[in-house]
């Protein structure tokens, strides 16, 4: 009667075995609960700035990773840092200096209404010569990979 419990245990073991493998990789990480909002998402946002009196549209593609706090643009060429308190996201860039003019950019994004501010400040000598501040909305896309690579 031992030999057929262990004989019993050990062809459990093989169908359990066999059912894993042939049940393909495990996911990484659980989706989303029902009713909980994704934590990796694109956002396709289109904002509008007052130039000359006038009201110009700009459009502009996200990709947001809120697991790892990091977000990129476009092709994503550069790789930013994000924070998150409550309600919403703010996504930063380091500096760009073009001669003697500093430009810091800030976007935050609002996550229950969608809303999006887009501010650009430029500065020469630490003294402040342009703010530029564009506002919008967004919506929520499937992610795209911030790593994915073309080829």
């Amino acid at each position: 009667m031992g030999g057929e419990v262990r004989i019993c245990g050990a062809i459990a073991a093989l169908g359990l075995i066999a059912g894993l493998w042939l049940s393909g990789p495990v996911a990484a990480a659980p989706p989303a609960a029902k009713g909980e909002p994704p934590s990796r998402f694109d956002l396709d946002c289109t904002m509008q700035h007052l130039v000359k009196r006038r009201r110009v549209k700009v459009r502009t593609h996200l990709r947001v990773d809120l697991e790892q706090r990091r977000w990129c643009e476009g092709a994503c060429d550069a790789v930013n840092e994000l924070t998150l308190l409550a309600d919403v996201a703010t996504l930063t860039s380091p500096p760009a200096t073009e001669g003697p003019v500093v430009t810091h950019r800030r976007i935050t994004i609002n996550r229950r209404s969608g809303r999006i501010t887009d501010q650009r400040v430029a500065t020469l000598d630490q003294d402040p010569v342009m703010d530029d501040t564009l506002e919008g909305v967004c919506r929520i896309g499937r992610y795209t990979d911030i790593d994915r690579k073309l080829f």
